[in-house]
């Protein structure tokens, strides 16, 4: 009579936890490849989730007729993370509807952006990016003393 055999079943192992202190540049993807290119660790990129505006219409945020939202990417020093837009838009700041230029969206996003101030994203399960805090501008950087 046949044994059964024990099957190796696959275990999650925990990954470490990634935070990534953001940088304050802020990049609309289109309008700033060459920035794009050159991105360093914790810059953010913005680009619309409406694939008109990503392949008949390329870059032409000016245009209306259009309804979408920004998606927002985070720069690990690899490649472009997603970030869970619900954390840092919590007003729904990236949405458009199709009266309203895309390009009037992206400034509003980017005002955004910078009201946070410093900030820092922590990487979660899903690999999606989320806000660990509220800004850090009362924080000592590491190394000083108050």
């Amino acid at each position: 009579m046949p044994t059964k055999h024990n099957k190796k079943r696959y275990q999650a192992h925990a990954k470490p936890a990634v935070i990534i202190h953001c940088t304050g540049r802020v990049y609309l993807r289109y309008r700033d490849e060459e920035e794009i290119a050159r991105a360093t660790k914790g810059d953010l990129m913005l680009f619309p989730s409406v694939e008109a505006l990503q392949t008949l219409h390329q870059g032409e945020y000016g245009l209306r007729g259009y309804a979408g939202y920004f998606k927002l990417d985070v720069f690990d020093g690899k490649s472009w993370q997603p970030v869970r837009l619900t954390d840092v838009f919590r007003g729904r700041e990236h949405y458009f509807g199709k009266g309203e230029r895309p390009a009037d969206t992206a400034a509003v996003c980017e005002e955004a952006l910078a009201a946070l101030g410093n900030f820092a994203l922590k990487r979660t399960y899903r690999e999606h990016y989320a806000l660990v805090q509220a800004p850090m501008a009362d924080a000592e950087e590491p190394g000083q003393a108050k």
